[in-house]
């Protein structure tokens, strides 16, 4: 079940991300994913293996768990930033809707036992 959760949120988003106009350049793009992806794994290596607060799918590094952490997090990083608001009005639902949105799905990743919480708290994650 949680291969087909994660294989449908990829397959989704990067079915937005070809179906919508992008505002990003490429070089942008990739400098996001980059961005995204490092940031994700070392988040992951500190909060999820050193400190031991949740395990990714089993224990221990996985092949599939690192395609995973290489491809979705950077294309909701893609679809963040291609949708950003100009102004600081806009800015600031458009930020509470990326909160909300981003803990809901923590939220469905930990019921479809992608995330397997070990001592994290799912109202750290919006802090």
């Amino acid at each position: 079940m949680v291969y087909i959760f994660t294989i449908s949120s990829l397959v989704i988003n990067i079915l937005i991300i070809l179906l919508v106009p992008i505002k990003l350049t490429r070089q942008e793009i990739y400098i996001t994913w980059m961005f995204v992806t490092l940031n994700a794994l070392t988040a992951d290596l500190i909060f999820g293996d050193i400190l031991d607060l949740y395990d990714l799918m089993d224990p221990g590094p996985q092949t599939y768990d690192l395609f995973v952490q290489i491809t979705l997090p950077a294309t909701f990083g893609i679809l963040y930033l291609n949708f950003m608001p100009k102004s600081k009005k806009r800015f600031i639902y458009y930020l509470l809707f990326w909160v909300i949105f981003s803990t809901l799905f923590e939220l469905i990743s930990s019921y479809f036992g992608y995330i397997v919480y070990k001592g994290w708290k799912l109202w750290w994650t919006p802090i």
